[in-house]
């Protein structure tokens, strides 16, 4: 086995931790054992590399003669002449052996904390993306519930289809667009109706008046405000009379550690302040729009221009508690209705 041998090996082996690593999210049946190392493979090349590294320099044998000699002779002088270059390659090679060892002791360690798992981790992983989703939906399920005699919906950035499950359930006609490639294909395992591109790009082709709903939740911190407001505005242009649009995105002005995390996190472009979201949807045409929370039943906390002093407004959307209120929630949602 020469250079190129032991490098190909090498390389081999690397292609197949890559690979390992890049095949996405595990399922319940997919194993997260990595390949086991081939233990020979590695000491077999840490062995050649000994070997070679006591070749460096090594001058080929030669037949007898004259000139053989001679030219032997002549080679001796040049080895002893580079005894300064051959020394520097062997203590290179004492280094690259010694960091293969050191990186196969590594690996096989790796091995034995997993398999003394004893195969969990796919479950444990799958539990816990279940709580998640199941976290999401408990949250936004009163949303769902405001969309009755709606159809069609349409979810803008609907992620795996969350939202679009509990419409299901609702027996409400409804279909996301997101643009993130994974996540609609699993909403597709889940049979339900996804379109994957840009959101603006395909509000564009839905015919104006059409939809008797949209839901946005957690799209518009990722924004920039120009965006934000066109987002709103083509919704208007989309929602028939008396259409109901649901735009839910994080609080900046909440004092829990969320709050914080809002400005924090680099890939929020602009949190939106409730009054001004309110503003906006208002001038766009729509009528009635309350700012709500979650906390935990839903609330109005902002309420619009026609709300009366009752304790319950006129959409269900919950009691009428003070504005301060919101800062206790991470997030809130405008709801209004299309005139």
């Amino acid at each position: 086995m020469d250079e190129q041998e032991i490098l190909a090996v090498l390389r081999e082996h690397v292609a197949r931790s890559q690979s390992n690593g890049s095949k996405g999210q595990p399922s319940a049946s997919t194993s997260l054992h990595p390949d086991r190392v081939d233990q020979s493979q590695l000491d077999h090349a840490s062995a050649e590399l000994w070997r070679l590294r006591n070749r460096v320099g090594e001058l080929n044998p030669r037949h007898a003669g004259f000139l053989n000699r001679a030219a032997q002779a002549f080679k001796k002088a040049v080895q002893r002449s580079l005894s300064w270059h051959t020394r520097s390659l062997h203590e290179y090679h004492d280094v690259v052996n010694q960091a293969i060892e050191c990186h196969a002791r590594a690996i096989t360690s790796l091995q034995q904390q997993i398999l003394q798992l004893g195969g969990g981790l796919p479950e444990l992983l799958q539990e816990a993306l279940w709580t998640e989703r199941r976290a999401t939906q408990e949250q936004q399920a009163p949303y769902a519930q405001l969309f009755h005699d709606l159809s069609p919906v349409l979810d803008l950035g609907c992620g795996r289809g969350d939202f679009l499950e509990l419409l299901q359930k609702e027996e409400v006609s409804a279909y996301g667009v997101d643009s993130d490639h994974r996540a609609c294909e699993e909403a597709r395992q889940k049979f339900l109706k996804v379109v994957e591109g840009d959101l603006f790009e395909h509000l564009a082709q839905v015919p104006d008046r059409s939809l008797g709903g949209i839901f946005c939740a957690r799209v518009l911190e990722y924004l920039p405000t120009h965006l934000q407001a066109k987002l709103v505005s083509s919704s208007a242009a989309k929602l028939k009379p008396g259409g109901l649009l649901v735009i839910e995105t994080i609080n900046p002005d909440s004092d829990v550690p969320f709050g914080r995390t809002s400005h924090v996190d680099p890939s929020h472009l602009r949190a939106i302040y409730p009054e001004v979201l309110q503003s906006i949807v208002e001038s766009s045409g729509f009528e009635h729009c309350r700012i709500c929370v979650l906390a935990p039943q839903q609330v109005c906390v902002i309420a619009g221009p026609d709300s009366s002093a009752s304790s319950h407004d006129n959409d269900g959307t919950g009691e009428r508690v003070s504005s301060a209120g919101l800062s206790r929630a991470p997030a809130y949602a405008a709801i209004a209705r299309r005139k």
